[in-house]
């Protein structure tokens, strides 16, 4: 073959790699939750409402509500971590739309990107500073830890430190005692290590892990504090083992 030929084929590889590259992008934008959530700034379906808060074009709820209920979940996360780093790599998207719901794949949680950026997703429904805090707490942790220790955490962790934040009563004292006999029936810290593990089966399966998680990291909490939770924080991001760091 000679230089000619050669250098069409090299042509003909790199145009189908951009291409490629190009489909892939727009896949993830349009196909995955995390993918579309990370364009809304840039969709004509939503407008900006605040700094770092979207909603949805026709928005029928009270967006001034929505801020507000928001600026108190700050607070509330910002007392209990002592600062807070996640606002400016965070976006609040509050929508009611439910054709536009099943594009930003969630009506409640937090996904984080591989650049440590934040997308949560609320709808009317769950309108309220309980899980609004809740999934800002999930931001926070997600932005203090580096790729590597975000990847260790279990799920358990991650969830009970949210509801930490998350006063509802399903998730309360009474519940845990009333529900587990007292601590007599809990479910294994080994059994909600992982996301499949923990929001398998019924809401009710569900909630009783998130009633579990909870409990136990506030039994952690009591013991080590704030400071405690940076220092935990810190260990993770140095490379240690989370069973070594967060048992010790």
């Amino acid at each position: 073959m000679n230089a000619k030929g050669k250098k069409k084929i090299i042509l003909c590889s790199c145009v189908s790699l951009i291409l490629l590259l190009v489909l892939g992008d727009v896949c993830c934008f349009q196909f995955t939750g995390l993918g579309y959530r990370m364009t809304v700034p840039y969709r004509s379906f939503f407008e900006k409402a605040a700094d770092y808060i979207y909603v949805n074009k026709n928005y029928s709820g009270n967006i001034k509500e929505a801020i507000q209920l928001t600026e108190e979940a700050l607070e509330r996360d910002r007392a209990f971590f002592g600062e807070l780093q996640c606002t400016d790599t965070t976006i609040i998207i509050f929508c009611d739309d439910d054709k536009l719901l099943s594009k930003l794949d969630g009506d409640h949680d937090t996904k984080t990107s591989y650049t440590k950026k934040n997308y949560i997703s609320v709808s009317d429904e769950y309108l309220n500073i309980d899980i609004i805090a809740h999934e800002l707490t999930h931001a926070e942790l997600h932005t203090r830890l580096n790729m590597k220790a975000l990847k260790s955490i279990p799920t358990w962790f991650d969830e009970g430190l949210a509801t930490q934040n998350d006063y509802r009563e399903q998730y309360g004292l009474d519940a845990w005692i009333e529900q587990t006999d007292n601590g007599k029936n809990t479910v294994p810290l080994e059994d909600m290590d992982t996301g499949s593990e923990f929001y398998a089966g019924t809401v009710e399966d569900r909630r009783f892990r998130y009633l579990n998680a909870k409990h136990e990291v506030s039994e952690w909490m009591e013991i080590h504090g704030q400071k405690g939770l940076l220092e935990l924080l810190d260990k993770l991001n140095s490379g240690e083992e989370f069973d070594t760091a967060y048992f010790k």
